[in-house]
């Protein structure tokens, strides 16, 4: 899970945008009101995850999908897969997946737990209007008002048709930036429940960490 456990993350919370302070511009009400009206999103993604620290720069790019408390992410190196009760962890390379009660997984953070956890912790600093990509678009500055939240600040980029965020960069309590962009956005798109269950490949080493299993 480690390749893609900050795309998930982030991803989430690109999708459902933190807890905001009421602004004039767009408000906590706006943003929740809208995730709750969707059924699904499905979109492709680049994300550049840099550190200081580290002096380097890693670029991730896949598509993913999203409804409710089930995700799908895909990369060239890994597939993550949840849907809610489940999750599967497929890495083609080390021809294994792993499979785990959503539960007990400890870097799953999905759009409506993040949402729910990250009340009061973010306030807007700075709202101004932007074109993106040639849409009409809100761009946030918020920062986070509890020393517990993962990202010390961000910039948001909400479509104003939808209240989508299409892209997110933000820092983290060790420094490093996250951006994700976030490009062929369908939402409310038609999805199938395979598209959220995994059946290992044959040959695939299948590891059960599931409760009774």
């Amino acid at each position: 899970m480690h390749r893609l456990a900050i795309v998930v993350t982030v991803f989430s919370l690109a999708f459902a945008s933190p807890a905001l302070a009421q602004s004039n511009a767009l408000s906590l009400s706006d943003v929740q009101e809208a995730y709750d009206g969707l059924d699904g999103l499905r979109a492709s993604f680049t994300q550049l995850i840099s550190s200081d620290f580290a002096g380097d720069t890693t670029r991730v790019e896949g598509t993913v999908l999203l409804s409710g408390n089930k995700y799908r992410v895909q990369t060239p190196d890994q597939t993550v897969i949840t849907n809610g009760e489940t999750t599967w962890i497929y890495t083609p390379a080390d021809s294994q997946v792993v499979i785990n009660d959503a539960g007990n997984e400890a870097t799953q953070v999905t759009p409506k737990t993040f949402l729910t956890a990250s009340a009061e912790r973010y306030r807007i600093t700075e709202s101004g209007s932007e074109t993106r990509a040639g849409t009409p678009h809100q761009k946030l500055s918020v920062t986070a008002t509890d020393s517990t939240s993962r990202f010390k600040d961000a910039v948001l980029w909400v479509r104003q048709a939808d209240r989508v965020v299409t892209r997110m960069l933000a820092t983290d309590r060790n420094g490093s930036t996250l951006d994700l962009r976030l490009g062929d956005i369908t939402v409310n798109p038609s999805l199938e429940d395979s598209s959220f269950t995994f059946s290992a490949p044959n040959g695939v080493e299948v590891v059960d960490l599931r409760r009774g299993k």
